[in-house]
This record gives structure tokens, sequence and C-alpha cells, in this order.
């Protein structure tokens, strides 16, 4: 009787887990990472840290788009005042999928002014979002920058 009720609450275990990820459908969640990717963009001009402390694994790992490699403080960090864009928006974003991982491939274009410490371009990104305990979480990323040719 003992291993019929492990076998069985085995079986419940199974169907639960099974269920928490069936509750991101992929509509849901590509909408999700879409608008997080989104909101990247915007807290760029607004200066806003949470987004990315809030988007961002806590394992966080990415290559940046001058070659360094960082963590979640130091994309966070990013958000200085000194690094917003007066002018940035998002091109397009493609999510796919891939169980309970999904790859979000795109490209945002910064214009920002003459003698800025930063210079205006279009960076292209691929960020690799997993679904943990319920939530989509970006655990790394990589960036390419391209300058604006005048």
């Amino acid at each position: 009787m003992g291993l019929a009720r492990s076998l069985v609450s085995a079986a419940l275990s199974m169907v639960c887990i099974s269920a928490s990820a069936a509750a991101y459908t992929h509509s849901h969640a590509e909408k999700y990472i879409a608008n997080s990717e989104a909101a990247w963009v915007a807290a760029e001009v607004s200066g806003d840290p949470s987004v990315a402390e809030r988007i961002l694994a806590e394992d966080y790992v990415g290559v940046f788009p001058d070659g360094t490699i960082g963590h979640k403080a130091d994309a966070v960090a990013f958000f200085a005042p000194a690094n917003r864009s007066p002018n940035a928006h998002l091109d397009y974003v493609h999510v796919r999928f891939f169980g309970n991982t999904a790859t979000a491939q795109g490209q945002e274009t910064d214009t920002r002014p003459v003698g800025s410490a930063l210079p205006s371009g279009r960076l292209i990104f691929t960020d690799v979002f997993v679904l943990r305990a319920g939530r989509w979480q970006l655990v790394n990323s990589e960036d390419q920058f391209q300058p604006l040719h005048k």
C-alpha cells in the first residue's frame, strides 16, 4: 500500500508541475517577453533601473556591446544618468520557444545628441529567457552595436 501511495503522490506531483508550466501559453509568454524588451528600451530613456532588476535573473550573464562580460549588477548599473538615451525605440523583436526556454532576437535604435559619451546606433540583441518558478527570467544576452552613419 505504501508503494502505491508513493506512486500516486509522484504522479500527482508531475501533473501539478505540468499544469504550472502549461499556465504560461506561448502567446502569453511571447507578449510578456516582447513587452519586457520594449520596457528595457523605455528604461534607457527614463534611466529607470527597476526594469532591469525585475527582468534579469540573479545569475544573469551577458556580453555587452563593447565585448565585456557582465552580470546583473553591471547591467543594472548601466541605467546611470550619463547613459540615458534621449531617443530610443525598439525596432523589432522575434520570440521563439524551445520548451521552457525562449530566445528574443531584436534591434533597438538609439539617437544621442552630439558630444554624448555614447554614440548613436543600432543595438542588435539576442536574449535568452528561462521559465523558472512560474516566471520568465532573462538569463543570458549578447549585444552587438552598429553605429549610425550620417
